[in-house]
């Protein structure tokens, strides 16, 4: 009686677990997503900078010193 009983106890908790396992992989339902969507990000076009301004004063600075620092 008792060996027959843990039999019908294993096959039990088999078929409970087996039914658990299935309805964890079929509750994952491939809904639509419900977040409200996001805002389209503005995208600011910057113009390509060009070359910078020449120096014309040269070393206009440095003359009188003549390598004196």
């Amino acid at each position: 009686m008792t060996n027959l009983k843990r039999k019908l106890m294993a096959v039990a908790m088999s078929v409970v677990m087996t039914g658990m396992v299935s309805f964890g992989a079929f509750a994952q339902k491939r809904e639509p997503d419900k977040r409200p969507t996001k805002p389209q990000d503005t995208k600011v076009v910057v113009e390509p900078k060009g070359k910078p301004p020449q120096n014309n004063q040269g070393d206009k600075r440095n003359d009188g010193k003549k390598g004196k620092p």
